[in-house]
C-alpha cells in the first residue's frame, strides 16, 4: 500500500501529533504490520488484520481488551496497549481491518536461539502470562477460531482426508507416499491420547484458563540490553483453553533448532537441555499457581502440540495443499513437514520419562 494512504489511516487514531514515516515490518504470515513514526518521535504499530483468518475482529479485539486490561490492573508486567480511533464513537478498529498499538521501545524478538538462558526467559514469559491471568474467568472470552486446539477434531479431519471418496491419480500417489505416516499418526496408542486434555477440561479435572495459543519464541519481546522477557505479543488467538497448550507450544517450537520442514532427518535433535531450560523458567513462575492435575499433563504438552500440527500437515497434503502455503521448490512440501514432525514425536516419546523427572524437579 502507498505510504500516503497508510499515513492517512494512521491519522484516524487518537494520537498526539502527525504521522510522518511508515515502514513495513517483514514478520508474520497472516496480518500486515507497519511501524509508524510521528513528528513527536513516538512510534506505533499499525496493523491490517486478515479477516479471512479472523472474520470477527470485534470479538477478537474484545478478548484482547479484556485480557490486557486485567493484566494492567494487576500492575505486574508489560503488556500491549491499543489506541482507539478519533471521533464520536471511538473504536479499536478502523474501517473493519485496521488497528493501532503502542510500540514497546528497546525490545527485540528471536526466530530461534541456541541460548539456554533465552529459552529459560521464554518459559518465564509464558509462565508470567498465565500467572497474571490466574483468576480471570476464561469462559467470558470468545472462541475466535472454533475448536482451535480441540485435538480430537484434528484427528477427525485427518481421518476424513484419509477416507475421502475422491479418486484421482494425484491422491493415489500421495496416499502411497504418506502411508507409513498415516499408519504412525493413526495408531491407536496415539489417537487415544488425542482427547486427554480436552476431556479433562470438559469434566473439570483441570481449570479452564486464558490461553495465548501461539507461544513460539518469535511472539515474545525481549529487552535488547538484558535479554530479559518483556511480554507476549500477537494476542489474536487468545481464547479459553488449557495451560498445557501454551506450555506445549513453547516446547514444540523451542525443543530443537531444526526447521519445521527440515529435509535431513539426521539434523533433527530433540534436546533435553532445551526442554529443561524452558520448563525451569515456566515452573519457576507458575510453581505455586499450577494445579497438580495440570502439572501431570505438562509432559504430554509438547507431544500433543506436535502431534496436532502433524495431523494438520498430513491432512492438507492428502487434500491437495489447500490450507498451508507450500514452497514449490520443495517437492511434497507438506509431506516433508510431516516427516520432520514425526521424527520429533518419536524423540519426544522416547524422552517422556526424562521430561517427567524434570517437571517434577521444578514443579514440586
Amino acid at each position: 500500500m502507498e505510504k500516503e494512504k497508510l499515513l492517512d489511516i494512521a491519522k484516524k487514531f487518537n494520537i498526539e501529533g502527525n504521522p510522518v514515516k511508515v515502514k513495513l515490518i517483514e514478520s508474520g504470515h497472516i496480518n500486515k504490520t507497519y511501524l509508524v513514526e510521528y513528528n513527536t518521535s513516538r512510534k506505533y504499530i499499525l496493523q491490517y488484520v486478515n479477516t479471512n483468518v479472523f472474520p470477527n475482529i470485534t470479538e477478537l479485539m474484545k478478548n484482547i481488551e479484556e485480557v490486557t486490561e486485567f493484566i494492567k490492573k494487576k500492575g505486574h508486567s508489560t503488556t500491549l496497549s491499543f489506541i482507539k480511533t478519533k471521533g464520536e464513537n471511538p473504536s479499536y478498529i478502523y474501517n473493519n481491518n485496521w488497528r493501532m498499538q503502542e510500540f514497546i521501545e528497546n525490545t527485540k524478538t528471536y526466530i530461534s536461539t541456541e541460548s539456554l538462558e533465552i529459552l529459560e526467559e521464554a518459559g518465564k514469559a509464558v509462565g508470567d502470562f498465565q500467572k497474571e491471568l490466574d483468576g480471570f474467568d476464561a469462559s467470558t472470552l470468545y472462541e475466535i477460531i472454533e475448536k482451535f486446539h480441540y485435538t480430537p477434531n484434528r484427528v477427525n479431519q485427518l481421518m476424513n482426508a484419509i477416507n475421502s471418496k475422491e479418486n484421482n491419480e494425484l491422491r493415489k500417489e500421495r496416499f502411497e507416499k504418506a502411508k507409513p505416516y498415516i499408519d504412525f499418526l493413526t495408531d491407536s496408542k496415539r489417537t487415544s491420547r488425542a482427547n486427554c486434555i480436552t476431556s479433562k477440561l470438559e469434566d473439570g479435572t483441570i481449570p479452564l484458563r486464558v490461553t495465548h495459543n501461539d507461544t513460539k519464541l518469535s511472539n515474545i519481546l525481549f529487552d535488547k540490553d538484558t535479554n530479559r522477557y518483556k511480554c507476549l505479543i500477537d494476542l489474536d488467538t487468545i481464547m479459553p483453553g488449557s495451560i498445557v497448550y501454551d506450555f506445549g507450544e513453547g516446547i514444540r517450537t523451542g525443543i530443537t533448532m531444526a526447521a519445521e520442514d527440515e529435509q535431513d532427518l539426521s539434523k533433527i535433535y530433540v534436546d533435553m537441555k532445551r526442554f529443561e531450560a524452558f520448563t525451569r523458567g515456566f515452573l519457576g513462575i507458575m510453581k505455586n499457581t499450577i494445579t497438580k492435575e495440570e502439572l501431570d499433563l505438562l509432559v504430554i504438552g509438547g507431544w500433543m502440540m506436535t502431534y496436532e500440527n502433524t495431523t494438520r500437515f498430513l491432512a492438507d497434503y492428502l487434500n491437495g495443499d489447500i490450507y498451508y502455503a507450500v514452497n514449490k521448490d520443495i517437492p511434497d512440501h507438506n509431506l516433508v513437514r510431516v516427516k520432520a514432525q514425526v521424527e520429533i514425536i518419536k524423540q519426544l516419546e522416547e524422552n517422556e520419562e526424562k521430561m517427567k523427572g524434570m517437571i517434577n524437579q521444578y514443579g514440586l
